[in-house]
């Protein structure tokens, strides 16, 4: 009997400490494996086989079949130049110039991860469906309540869901092996909140 409490104890504490390095492991992965861009964030080859458990396991929540580089880069942001919150009740400018890369999208999404559904039936723009302006730039627009449709008729706009927070991701992919040494400075679009429901 006391072969048996003895045992039975020492598998509490190892369930305890395993317990108690998955809490931290969540807490503290995020801050030493993801590289921040201004507002966006990235974890680096996602897909590399050679990753360890705790990429694998993240790339496995937040989603499945990721490339590894030199084929894709994955950004990904929540807030606006101004650190705050990305939310359906006010309307977002996206502006930036061309990625160098041989393609790249931008998708915006709600809460729960998945796609934003919309009566037009538009989820995300990429390298050949936007419309660049006159410098060869390109802005997007983010917006939750019909009345600033109006403002951005004749623009690039994605719909998100009033009063709820969303997130947008930015896909690229190849875009060469120089752009991956540079992955905290390299050129990115901006965010910014033009105006707010009253």
């Amino acid at each position: 009997m006391i072969f048996a409490r003895k045992y039975l104890l020492y598998f509490i504490i190892i369930l305890i400490i395993a317990a108690l390095e998955t809490v931290i492991a969540i807490k503290i992965y995020p801050k030493i494996a993801f590289i921040k861009n201004d507002i966006w964030t990235i974890l680096p080859s996602p897909g590399d086989p050679d990753r360890s458990i705790y990429t694998r396991a993240a790339v496995a929540a937040a989603g499945t079949f990721a490339s590894k580089k030199p084929e894709q880069a994955y950004y990904q942001t929540e807030i606006d130049i101004e650190d705050q919150p990305l939310n359906g009740n006010c309307l977002y400018r996206l502006s930036g110039e061309d990625i160098e890369s041989r393609w790249w999208s931008i998708t915006a999404y709600a809460n729960d991860g998945f796609l934003i559904e919309n009566t037009e039936k538009l989820y995300s723009y990429n390298s050949e469906t936007i419309n660049y302006n006159a410098n060869g730039g390109f802005e997007i627009y983010f917006l939750g309540d019909n009345d600033f449709i109006s403002d951005v008729s004749n623009e690039n706009w994605l719909r998100v869901n009033q009063d709820e927070n969303f997130n947008v991701s930015l896909r690229i992919y190849y875009p060469g092996e120089e752009f991956f040494s540079n992955l905290r400075r390299v050129n990115l679009p901006i965010i910014e909140k033009v105006k707010c429901i009253e």
